[in-house]
């Protein structure tokens, strides 16, 4: 009788219990690492992606003005329309946000204007310094397409010297006045003719326009010129002007138009707040600033950024006080244009300085936030204003 020993060992298939446990827990923690990169990198995408395009269409602007030889730039309108029709725009009876912009063009300069003809000449006449120029021969009768009543122009005679600030004082026939500074020798007859060349301000172009997400804006409370400025903030309902500025053919910022629509120069670099539209919307409760159009003066006398930082209602936001917020800002002296986050700021920031005013307080919340985009734009110890 012979015996067969079994040889062969005794496969097992599948899995246990505990293996099954222990895979399914690394897949746990796997994937709770995945999601939390990926919330990571999602979180404040479209404020950098508004961002990005609001500085490349400011960057196109400024190639245009180095191509055309002539100021170009750009024009931040006002979220405002004036839904009643009455032509008056104020809070209480239409839409929209006025410190909040969804909508940009960009300018251009045209080219001076120096009448109709080759020889085009204006009138002159000089009383104590009173330079006025007129037209009877209608050598100007382009200007009523050009020019309105009471418009504010910049000149210069004869193509060369300085240019002068000149008053529209009728445009049919076209008639400019304008008084001489008191330090100019320029030597001006009784009268006589004289050639003019008429400086047309920045208008928009046929570029096509650049338009925000309907949830991301440009926050104009906070925005303005220089490290602490505020200039593009809006606390007056009546006035509901553009902010505007243009490029030299050089590339730095030439001029800045703000609330009122008088054109200067920069004192410092231009600054602007990319954010949620839904903030700006919050900004009207925190600021308390829903009957804002009872109030006359330009500087609304409220105002003060540490609600903005800390909202006396949790259920209100802030961009200023949001960290995925992004500044897009210009050196008025290099041109230089930078995208950097929003600096956060904490409820302490404050705590031990000496402050002698509240306007003390928001300059100095100001500058903290914009501590990254001050850093950007300075290059070889310019730009930091």
């Amino acid at each position: 009788m012979s015996t067969h020993k079994r040889n062969h060992r005794e496969t097992r298939h599948g899995m246990t219990i505990v293996e099954l446990l222990v895979v399914m827990g690394i897949l746990v923690v796997l994937m709770g690492i995945a999601a939390t990169a990926v919330k990571t990198g999602t979180r404040g995408k479209k404020q950098r992606e508004a961002a990005r395009q609001v500085n490349s269409y400011i960057a196109s602007a400024q190639a245009r003005a180095m191509q055309l030889g002539r100021p170009a730039g750009i024009e931040i309108v006002r979220n405002v329309s004036d839904s009643s029709g009455d032509g008056i725009i104020t809070f209480a009876d239409d839409t929209g946000v006025s410190n909040s912009s969804l909508l940009m063009y960009t300018l251009e300069t045209p080219p001076p204007y120096a009448g109709d003809e080759l020889n085009s000449r204006l009138d002159v006449s000089n009383s104590s310094g009173t330079v006025t120029l007129s037209d009877p021969n209608a050598r100007y009768a382009s200007a009523t397409g050009l020019l309105t009543a009471n418009q504010m122009v910049e000149i210069r005679l004869d193509y060369r010297g300085p240019r002068y600030t000149a008053t529209v004082s009728q445009v049919s026939p076209l008639q400019l006045q304008f008084t001489l500074p008191a330090n100019d020798q320029t030597i001006f007859p009784s009268h006589g003719k004289v050639a003019c060349q008429i400086f047309l301000p920045p208008q928009r172009s046929s570029a096509t326009p650049l338009q925000l997400p309907s949830d991301m804006c440009i926050d104009l409370t906070c925005s303005g010129v220089g490290n602490t400025g505020n200039q593009f903030a809006n606390w007056n309902s009546g006035v509901h002007n553009s902010v505007r500025f243009t490029f030299s053919p050089k590339g730095n910022v030439d001029k800045v138009s703000t609330v009122n629509g008088t054109w200067g120069r920069p004192g410092g670099n231009i600054h602007l707040l990319v954010g949620k539209y839904d903030h700006a919307v919050d900004t009207i409760a925190v600021m308390q600033t829903e009957n804002i159009d009872e109030t006359n003066s330009m500087t609304f006398p409220g105002l003060n950024y540490l609600d903005y930082i800390n909202p006396a209602d949790p259920k209100l936001e802030t961009n200023l006080a949001d960290g995925t917020s992004m500044w897009v800002s210009v050196n008025h002296l290099t041109g230089q244009i930078t995208t950097t986050r929003n600096k956060l700021i904490t409820n302490t920031f404050l705590t031990g300085s000496v402050f002698t005013s509240a306007s003390d307080k928001n300059a100095a919340l100001l500058a903290e936030t914009r501590d990254f985009a001050r850093s950007g734009l300075i290059i070889k110890g310019q730009g930091d204003e």
